[in-house]
């Protein structure tokens, strides 16, 4: 099992030294060369996690695969290496990814709606967000045709559910609640 905690400690400290070194940007740019690295490749995920391949395998393969990453990136490496974390070395990155946007005061919106939606609709999205949250924020669009209609807007821990499915979901449970009749 993955411990979270000392990836996040490991994250932060990340980050300390990134701000200390001024090279914020590079090492989020690395995180996110990590990150995606890791999810494309299931292989390389599982050499990380394995107990059967030598860390220093491991170490040799992770800073061949990163050699164009910045030092901070392959100092990490290194630290995972003498500490026989291996293993956390994605876990870190997507921590660090939050963290930098916590750092940066940006927050990220999940906008899921039946069909695409367009700029001009993304763009007033964003703005409302903005001046109820006073931060700037990312939009991830998603696409759910089973919505029918309308959106979902998911903003941290807080979810708007403004599509037909949900509308239609709850007059269904109206009519249960206070009719005999049922619905199937």
């Amino acid at each position: 099992m993955k411990s979270t905690r000392a990836a996040i400690r490991y994250a932060k400290a990340l980050l300390l030294e990134s701000v200390e070194k001024n090279s914020v940007e590079e090492t989020y740019n690395d995180m996110i060369l990590v990150k995606k690295t890791f999810a494309d490749n299931i292989e390389l995920r599982h050499m990380a996690d394995s107990l059967v391949i030598k860390n220093s395998i491991k170490r040799s393969t992770l800073n061949l695969i990163f050699k164009d990453a910045g030092n901070l990136c392959l100092s990490l490496i290194n630290v995972l290496f003498e500490n026989n974390r291996m293993n956390l070395i994605d876990i870190i990155a997507e921590k660090y990814l939050r963290l930098y946007k916590d750092f940066k005061g940006i927050q990220s919106a999940t906008v899921t709606s039946a069909v695409p939606i367009n700029e001009e609709i993304e763009r007033e999205i964003l703005e409302t967000i903005s001046k109820l949250t006073n931060k700037k924020t990312t939009l991830i669009k998603n696409v759910d045709k089973s919505l029918i209609g309308g959106f979902v807007l998911r903003l941290g821990d807080i979810q708007y559910n403004a599509s037909f499915k949900n509308k239609l979901k709850n007059i269904k449970q109206e009519f249960n609640n206070n009719t005999n009749l049922s619905i199937i």
